[in-house]
């Protein structure tokens, strides 16, 4: 029987690993509901952990609605939650947020509108900049749904070479690209005095996909065949791109990626793919900026609006 030593933070460590495996499994179509996950103890032996750790962690993630526990049966992949355990969970981190706003002489009540205030005062506007469609449509549509920005996708070939892309740099609040594109947007912005934002990726996406293309083939579906590029440049520095297999549809047929084989189809690809086999087992990420991406997007805004409003009261 093996001894761990910190047994809570190894609890944590493995629980965090698995619930990142069982979410990309979903987002990739390795996994879906009710599929069967590994034993305790083969993941015993992977982490070189007890079963009893295994076990916690695996409680930790049913409590959260990710899992289930069948007695005599196994662990599995749980369907879609109505409620239980991840409405108490959502009750007690909202309460934690408004005692903390409460320490602060916020009232309650008065929380909601003082947020939104921060973030709908004004009607910010990205202009979004990218060397390929694909990678373009992923960072408007995030900037649009989850920050509420109204945003303009400017191809990175358009920078300077074009009266449209120029009235988009001249509107916009703010400039978000990549890294890839950032030496070009960064030149942009400082003529144009505008500020950048540049998206890093979720740490734990990239460790999971890094991980997968180590394991074998995964399958990036998009649209543009300069995403191909990009791909090889961002998974390059990981020593496995050479397991990185792009789609481009036209070019290539996406029946032909294998069944169960980790794919992530982009939202533009997935857009043109419609209802198939394929996009049915591949359950789109609903979001890929990195915490440093989103704290920037979201001081950036606040400011924004908190000027705003100082500026309203004078």
């Amino acid at each position: 029987m093996k001894s761990e030593a910190g047994v809570p933070d190894r609890r944590a460590d493995i629980r965090d690993i698995l619930r990142q495996r069982i979410v990309s499994g979903l987002h990739l179509g390795m996994l879906a509901p009710g599929r069967r996950l590994p034993s305790t103890r083969e993941l015993a032996e992977e982490f070189e952990a007890t079963p009893r750790t295994i076990m916690a962690a695996y409680a930790a993630l049913a409590a959260e609605g990710l899992v289930e526990l069948r007695t005599r049966s196994g662990i599995y992949v749980a369907g879609r939650p109505a409620g239980g355990p991840m409405l108490s969970q959502l009750a007690g981190w909202v309460a934690g947020v408004l005692l903390e706003a409460r320490a602060r002489e916020i009232p309650p009540i008065e929380f909601p509108e003082r947020v939104r205030r921060c973030l709908e005062t004004l009607r910010l506007r990205a202009a979004c900049i990218a060397g390929n469609a694909d990678q373009l449509r992923r960072i408007c549509t995030e900037l649009s749904l989850d920050y509420g920005l109204e945003t303009d996708a400017i191809d990175t070939s358009e920078l300077g070479a074009g009266d449209e892309a120029a009235r988009a740099l001249a509107r916009a609040d703010l400039l978000v690209t990549t890294a890839l594109d950032a030496a070009a947007v960064q030149s942009a912005a400082t003529r144009l005095h505008k500020p950048v934002v540049v998206v890093t990726l979720r740490t734990e996406l990239m460790t999971e996909m890094t991980r997968l293309l180590r394991e074998g083939p995964v399958y990036f579906v998009g649209t543009d065949p300069r995403f191909a590029n990009a791909l090889r440049a961002i998974f390059g520095p990981t020593g496995s791109a050479s397991n990185l297999r792009p789609v481009i549809l036209g070019r290539d047929d996406p029946d032909a990626i294998p069944e169960n084989a980790p794919a992530y189809v982009m939202p533009s690809a997935r857009e043109r793919l419609g209802d198939t086999p394929l996009t049915r087992r591949v359950v789109p990420i609903p979001r890929v900026f990195s915490t440093d991406t989103a704290r920037e997007l979201l001081t950036f805004i606040i400011r924004a609006n908190i000027a705003a409003l100082a500026a309203r009261a004078a």
